[in-house]
């Protein structure tokens, strides 16, 4: 089977960067997992689709992607449960990994948790494409959960790092599954 790492996108789909991270994923034969925002997909209806039809597992990551240090626990729960294009996918992962323990007994019944071993900072400015390849070079192992962020704040980022990342992960003998 060899080793497998599982590429992780958190926040979209958005105009911005679903479609060239589609793109970057076909050219490589590449499966991933989109933790979609239910805002977002239900604005973004093609994308979501075009995701799918890629073969990509969907998961949720709620409704407005709220922190739940900076929000009201009764409104945090009430954004996860909110109705959306995503909010049936069987797969969840809390905004910021962050949530109650009450809520996780409660949102446990419907979704499997999801979180990760890896996070590339894509997000972060004031890192550079070289700076989040050398932490994700030094951090990815056998079975490691990567994410990246499908949206606006880490575009630049994510398309210039993702093609090299699963470049290198290839020539060191990693393949790569969806959830």
């Amino acid at each position: 089977m060899g080793k497998v790492v599982y590429i992780t996108f958190d926040d979209g789909p958005t105009q911005d960067g679903t479609e060239h991270i589609l793109e970057i994923l076909d050219r490589y034969s590449v499966k991933a997992t989109f933790f979609c925002c239910g805002k977002n997909a239900d604005e973004h209806p093609d994308l979501l689709k075009k995701i799918s039809e890629a073969g990509h597992t969907i998961g949720y990551h709620s409704y407005s992607h709220n922190d739940i240090l900076k929000t009201k626990p009764s409104e945090w729960l009430a954004d996860v449960e909110r109705i959306s294009a995503v909010s049936d996918a069987k797969l969840f992962r809390p905004p910021y990994g962050r949530i109650l323990f009450r809520h996780y007994l409660k949102l446990r019944r419907k979704y499997r948790f999801v979180f990760w071993d890896v996070m590339s900072y894509d997000y972060e400015s004031s890192r550079s494409p070289e700076d989040i390849m050398d932490l994700l070079q030094k951090s990815v192992r056998e079975g490691s959960l990567v994410v990246f962020h499908d949206n606006a704040k880490a575009k630049k980022n994510t398309l210039a790092v993702l093609p090299q990342f699963i470049e290198t992960m290839m020539s060191n003998g990693y393949s790569f599954k969806s959830l």
